[in-house]
């Protein structure tokens, strides 16, 4: 069977649970995939080029979970997928670190642009989407900040037991959604659409 860069990218996404993104290395993959090391380089050149794969199979793994079961107002919208996306990146250890600077290869194209009414209707591009942009970056840095505290799902570093700012963390999702509605408000209110 010919190994393809989905097969690397998927048995990393495995492996991440196992060992987090510092322990995952070429080496480790090619050996739970049965080759040697040099049979991943002719698919991917270098680390960030897995990590690349492996943020778009995780995107294109969650496609449905970005579709609401109903339709939204672009706004609601906007919020049903940033939970969404912070849902796929908490799926795996070290997600959110995984995905953040990293390219994503061919996404789904049928998927509804955010706030697209709004820029049809004369919204300016450039800003939408730089106010997404922000929202995408809230919902990253966030997670990321998540999984340093909980680098187990559900299991809080010890460190943080007790230690200032520490309760931030304490019933993540409902800071989340705080936190994600500041976000939002600041960036209807900037884009001059709330």
């Amino acid at each position: 069977m010919a190994l393809t860069r989905q097969d690397i990218a998927r048995a990393g996404l495995k492996l991440l649970n196992d060992v987090g993104l510092n322990g995952l290395t070429l080496r480790l993959i090619a050996a739970d995939l049965g080759v040697k090391a040099p049979a991943l380089y002719w698919h991917v050149k270098n680390k960030q080029e897995l990590l690349d794969e492996m943020a778009t199979q995780m995107y294109a793994d969650a496609a449905a979970d970005r579709e609401p079961p109903e339709p939204l107002e672009e706004w609601d919208l906007v919020a049903h997928r940033a939970r969404a996306l912070r849902r796929m990146m908490l799926a795996y250890r070290d997600g959110a670190k995984v995905f953040s600077g990293t390219f994503l290869g061919e996404v789904d194209p049928a998927e509804e642009p955010p706030l697209r009414r709004s820029i049809a209707s004369g919204l300016d591009e450039g800003r939408a989407g730089l106010a997404l942009f922000t929202v995408y970056s809230f919902v990253v840095g966030f997670t990321i900040e998540e999984q340093a505290v909980y680098p187990v799902p559900g299991e809080l570093d010890e460190r943080y037991v007790g230690a200032p700012g520490g309760a931030v963390f304490r019933n993540v999702d409902a800071r989340f959604d705080d936190g994600l509605s500041m976000v939002l408000d600041g960036a209807r209110r900037w884009l001059g659409t709330d």
